[in-house]
């Protein structure tokens, strides 16, 4: 029995590693291909509702305070996160610019990482690309803008918190914020916007982006809500039922509920199900490749 377990495992150390990349490439794919199928998927959305787990009591937090939001306000975005959370994510990001563009809200982003500022823009293309918040316009420099990338980590909070008028001085394409820019009109200060969002997959000096922000604020009322991924939950739990937040949606359940609760023409059980599938296939192969390694200790 010990021996046919060593072969099995012998076996998977031959496999070619570019084999093992193939089932991601296949349910990645997938992935994509249900995003098509929406007509049917809305469908089944009204069909079979009782599919969907309920929400909790921070996902209907996060839904009343995007209801409760006034309609041609203005809200800042943090888009804190880069490749590495862009399927969990992003969808989410898209589904509240619709969201949000419904109601006619201008949106802000702003970025602590790089990586955010493509993160942004692609979040909006796809957006407007899915044409599934009915405005026939999403102009730059008009409904939204960009104000860059904002060097510190902690130091980019504190002075998003409390010097916002050097961080909206200019966008990211180094434009006079205040030149032919009405989505910036009477933004002086952070307090000026009706809520704040972070999309977050990391944290900055050990405390997760909005949370630090929070700390800074002087304005307390303000409306403050973080999306963040899976492994980024633990850090932000602590948080939840603080003054720091007023809604936290995290990981892939409460990701799908809140695309599910704006976008409900998405297949959102089968993208679930293929990114679980991506998940633990990829541990399934690092538990297996060092079992492989401890076996082949053995041997020696």
């Amino acid at each position: 029995m010990k021996d046919s377990i060593r072969n099995i495992f012998a076996l998977f150390t031959k496999i070619p590693h570019w084999v093992l990349v193939l089932p991601v490439i296949f349910l990645t794919l997938l992935h994509y291909a249900s995003f098509f199928d929406t007509n049917k998927a809305a469908e089944k959305a009204e069909k079979k509702s009782e599919l969907y787990v309920s929400p909790n009591e921070s996902d209907m937090k996060v839904f009343k305070i995007i209801e409760e939001i006034p309609a041609d306000s203005k809200v800042l975005i943090l888009v804190n996160y880069g490749p590495e959370s862009k399927y969990e994510l992003e969808p989410a990001m898209s589904a509240l610019i619709g969201k949000l563009a419904e109601k006619n809200i201008g949106i802000a982003f702003a970025t602590m990482i790089p990586n955010g500022i493509e993160s942004a823009f692609t979040a909006v293309e796809k957006t407007i690309e899915t044409g599934s918040f009915g405005k026939k316009r999403f102009v730059y420099g008009h409904e939204y803008t960009h104000l860059g990338f904002i060097v510190g980590g902690s130091i980019a909070t504190y002075l998003i918190a409390n010097n916002f008028d050097e961080v909206r001085e200019r966008d990211i394409f180094n434009s006079s914020i205040d030149f032919r820019q009405p989505m910036m009109n009477n933004i002086a200060k952070i307090s000026d916007f009706s809520a704040v969002f972070e999309f977050s997959s990391q944290t900055f000096d050990g405390i997760p982006g909005l949370v630090s922000l929070a700390v800074m604020l002087k304005d307390k009322e303000l409306k403050k809500v973080a999306f963040c991924s899976s492994d980024m939950l633990p850090a932000y739990i602590p948080f939840r039922e603080t003054l720091y937040l007023d809604g936290l949606v995290g990981g892939f359940r409460s990701i799908s509920l809140f695309i599910h609760e704006f976008q409900p023409s998405i297949i959102i059980e089968k993208q679930y199900s293929i990114l679980s599938a991506i998940l633990l296939y990829i541990i399934g192969i690092v538990i297996l490749s060092n079992l492989s390694k401890l076996i082949a200790k053995d041997k020696k």
